[in-house]
């Protein structure tokens, strides 16, 4: 049992010390109070230890955004993504969801790559439209000596791309943060569904 729980808390490297303490100290009472004394009937009981801490990120992933939400604050985007990842490894660890899974999470990925090759679709018009502006100004600066309506023309051009520039930048921020929280409710949506309690936390939540 010593084995499972050393090697269940080597797997949540991701938690704060207090945080690892409390889950693994909640653990090892649990098992030692039901008498599973070997590793075998830890996993039994708990799944494997990569398993259970899989699922304990999961849920303490979900929690903490959650908790940042009630307060207002605004989540930072690479927790967002780094809570999907977690989620979906929670999902796919255990056996009994693995088919369902692999269907839905198939499904996810496809429209996931649709949404990101619209993006990336739009990041190079966006950036497209800068280098047209940076061109424009060039040939203008390069004419004003010569020709100065030409130049003018150029001038304004740029000036032009450089504004439509600015304003498309914020709205390729909110595309890319829609699209992150998007997929964040989907997988917490999948891993209400999809994942169960394990018998320590069945126990403790009666």
């Amino acid at each position: 049992m010593n084995n499972y729980i050393k090697e269940f808390s080597g797997y949540l490297g991701q938690l704060g010390a207090t945080e690892r303490d409390e889950v693994v100290s909640f653990y090892q009472e649990y098992l030692e109070d039901g008498g599973f004394e070997t590793y075998d009937q830890a996993v039994g009981e708990l799944g494997s230890p990569k398993q259970l801490a899989r699922k304990v990120l999961a849920d303490y992933s979900i929690r903490l955004l959650d908790g940042t939400a009630s307060q207002a604050a605004d989540p930072k985007p690479q927790s967002e993504v780094r809570t999907i990842w977690i989620i979906i490894l929670a999902i796919l660890s255990t056996p009994i969801t693995i088919p369902i899974a692999v269907v839905v999470l198939g499904i996810m990925f496809a429209v996931l790559v649709s949404a990101v090759a619209i993006i990336f679709a739009a990041v190079v018009i966006v950036f497209s439209i800068l280098l047209v502006a940076v061109v424009a100004i060039f040939f203008g600066i390069s004419l004003i000596g010569t020709n100065g309506w030409v130049a003018m023309t150029y001038l304004g051009g740029g000036l032009a791309a450089i504004g439509a520039f600015l304003i498309l930048i914020p709205a390729l921020i909110w595309l890319i943060r829609g699209l992150i929280r998007g997929a964040l409710s989907i997988s917490k949506w999948l891993y209400a569904k999809l994942s169960r309690k394990n018998k320590a936390e069945e126990r403790r939540d009666q």
